[in-house]
């Protein structure tokens, strides 16, 4: 064995202790369980993971069936075979009673004997047959009912499945289309950005009252104001004396 091979095994070892004779390992043993626990219930409360939990489920159910019926028609092959066998013994013994009677007839004692003798085991065998019957009938009818019990539990269990699958997809439908509304209703990507452009609308509008009240407060506008003022007061005098001079004329 080599080093590394020998480091393995020893880390394997270490490991195995802590997971399973430390309170650390039960804690991560714990916490384990409740993680895959969580997992479970998690999955099995959409439809695809009920699907597969009512699957596993059926076959199990599908299992036990296909056994109670192979035993069921286990009994009744046995049962079957042991009435055939109790007919051909009752047929027997009326045989080997007419060869009694007919030895007693002919005064043969000792053949009498013999056939007497098989008499008396094929009348064993007659009884221990009716009891071993009984028996099976009774063992037959129980084994028919966990049979048909168990076909109406799987049979419960695969409509129940179609049922909830129905139910569940309907309900995942809905709450799909609920949310898809409340996405458009609440985070549309359009009217994110049409609010955009009026917030930057507004800012634009804002900014430009501004620059404009800034202009008009400026030396600049105020000397413009002015010189217009001045040319408009000249553009009137010019006027005026020309509006005299034509009346003088």
């Amino acid at each position: 064995m080599t080093n590394f091979m020998f480091i393995v095994i020893v880390a394997i070892v270490l490991i195995a202790l802590v997971l399973f004779f430390t309170p650390f390992g039960k804690q991560l043993r714990v916490k384990f369980k409740g993680r895959t626990d969580e997992v479970m219930r998690q999955d099995a409360q959409t439809p695809e993971g009920a699907r597969d939990y009512y699957n596993a489920a059926i076959r199990e159910k599908e299992d036990f069936y296909n056994r109670a019926s192979a035993t069921y028609a286990e009994i009744s092959g046995k049962r079957d075979t042991a009435e055939k066998d109790l007919y051909q013994a009752n047929k027997d013994i009326m045989r080997v009673t007419q060869q009694i009677n007919a030895c007693l007839d002919e005064n043969k004692e000792d053949e009498a004997m013999q056939y007497a003798m098989k008499k008396s085991t094929l009348e064993n065998k007659i009884n221990v047959l009716k009891d071993t019957i009984e028996e099976m009938k009774e063992a037959q009818a129980h084994q028919k009912d966990i049979r048909d019990q168990a076909a109406e539990e799987l049979q419960k269990l695969k409509e129940e499945k179609e049922q909830v699958l129905f139910q569940m997809e309907a309900d995942s439908q809905i709450i799909e289309l609920h949310q898809s509304m409340d996405s458009l209703n609440t985070n549309n990507e359009s009217d994110r950005m049409l609010e955009r452009v009026r917030e930057g609308a507004r800012k634009t509008r804002e900014r430009a009252e501004g620059s404009r009240i800034a202009y008009d407060s400026s030396a600049q506008a105020n000397e413009r104001r002015l010189a217009n003022s001045e040319r408009e007061r000249n553009a009137r005098q010019i006027l005026d004396d020309m509006k005299r001079q034509r009346g003088n004329k």
